[in-house]
């Protein structure tokens, strides 16, 4: 049985009555080959999101705690589902429609370039297994802060990625926001999709000796 986190791999053992040695632990990986290249040195403002637009998600959290961040920061979300509607509302009661732009249906090589230029990417899910999103935000040496659930909290270090707990408070999702900015991504160590294969290979080389 394969799990690519340790969330994960509680949860077959929880909900399947799996053996835990019959879990073995890879996980996902990105193409490194897309995220070859240096993060620009000029001061962005940009935080970034990406995924589906569901309530569960915690989109919200990062438009409310917009306010409390200087005016010149900026939400690219990037994604769509049925939450949309909701926060376009909320970014316009707030009066933040100039400062929340929504985008969909991006070419492939605009979203490395968004991962590349944004500030911070922040995702606030209650439940994610793993999360690619993240994983391609640190490859592109974009900080992240994440929510302190499921799997995301397995990419929390407190250099690259900082964590921020349920429920949600935006003054603390602000100043984690502002601390991760400041930092420089380092010593993340991301699996190639290349790895994956030959993890997988060697299991079930195994599993035929």
């Amino acid at each position: 049985i394969i799990s690519v986190s340790n969330y994960e791999k509680g949860l077959l053992i929880k909900d399947f009555g799996i053996d835990e040695n019959r879990i073995w632990l890879v996980p996902n990986g990105i193409d490194q080959a897309e995220f070859i290249g240096e993060k620009g040195l000029e001061e962005s403002q940009t935080i970034l999101y990406v995924g589906r637009l569901e309530q569960y998600k915690g989109v919200q959290y990062i438009i409310q705690a917009l306010p409390l961040l200087g005016d010149d920061y900026c939400l690219e979300i990037v994604g769509r589902g049925t939450y949309k509607a909701e926060l376009t509302k909320l970014a316009d009661r707030l009066g933040l429609s100039q400062r929340v732009r929504f985008n969909q249906f991006l070419p492939r090589s605009e979203l490395i370039k968004m991962y590349f230029q944004a500030a911070v990417l922040v995702l606030l899910s209650q439940r994610e297994a793993f999360s690619i999103v993240v994983a391609e935000a640190l490859a592109a040496k974009t900080p992240c802060v994440v929510a302190n659930t499921s799997a995301l909290r397995e990419w929390v270090d407190n250099r690259n990625c900082f964590g921020v707990d349920y429920p949600i408070d935006v003054a603390q999702l602000a100043e984690a926001i502002s601390k991760a900015k400041a930092k420089r991504v380092t010593d993340v160590k991301l699996w190639d999709w290349d790895d994956v294969v030959r993890e997988l290979e060697h299991i079930y080389n195994l599993g035929q000796g």
